[in-house]
């Protein structure tokens, strides 16, 4: 029987843009999972989160953003959970619906891997599921060689031999979890500098699908003065 797959994207995606949904596609093909499962968070635990977007305009964006795609699926378990929000309950939350017949691929960038020992429960998080770490500007893989081997021992580095990542699954025995090293494309976009552009009046076309640049607009985020407007719902 089949075993099907199912990444988890999480962030604060404020606001989502072009460089979310081209690595959350890249590692869908790549790994052959069903879907990719996009987790906006309304409190994240190390980020202040008094300082973000409110949570219903955070996750509206990513609905207008992957609605295109039905591979993409946007999840409100982290959006609605009060207080911080930990990778471990929403990977719990997820098996308890899914079954065991589902395995989940979290991806996290190598920035956060590395401080994966500052994680809730962090021994167990790595004992359920795959993670796939993926390549961040400024940070190299050559820092996992760095971490307990606990941890280093767990590691498949993509980038070489010759198997493609759907293979070097098939090949994971049942009830072993391992960390993938693999690149990804870049472009050069940030939801900080997409932020900064809005609060300057200037275009953000390129770097947000065009239905989070019209909720933006629509919505008046991301401006320097003044709150944002009523929740509007626009055609998308």
């Amino acid at each position: 029987m089949s075993v099907k797959r199912v990444g988890v994207f999480g962030g604060t995606f404020d606001p989502p843009h072009l460089g979310h949904l081209i690595l959350a596609e890249e590692i869908r093909e790549r790994f052959g999972l069903g879907e990719v499962y996009f987790m906006p968070c309304n409190q994240p635990p190390h980020k202040d989160s008094n300082n973000l977007t409110e949570v219903k305009h955070r996750f509206a964006m990513v609905v207008a953003a992957t609605l295109q795609n039905p591979g993409f699926v946007v999840s409100s378990i982290e959006a609605n959970r009060k207080g911080k929000s930990f990778s471990i309950d929403t990977v719990r939350e997820l098996q308890e619906d899914m079954g065991d017949e589902v395995q989940i691929m979290f991806v996290t960038g190598i920035d956060a891997f590395v401080n994966i020992e500052t994680w809730k429960d962090h021994r167990e998080f790595l004992d359920l599921c795959h993670i796939v770490v993926v390549s961040r500007p400024g940070h190299g893989f050559e820092e996992v060689a760095k971490m307990p081997t606990w941890i280093s021992d767990r590691v498949v580095d993509l980038r070489e031999g010759d198997l493609l990542p759907q293979e070097q699954l098939e090949q994971c025995p049942d009830g072993e979890w391992h960390v993938f090293l693999s690149d990804a494309v870049h472009i050069d976009v940030s939801s900080t500098e997409i932020r900064e552009r809005v609060a300057a009046r200037l275009s953000v076309r390129y770097k947000v699908p065009d239905e989070v640049d019209r909720y933006i607009r629509a919505n008046g985020l991301y401006r320097s003065a003044g709150k944002p407007r009523e929740l509007s719902l626009i055609h998308i």
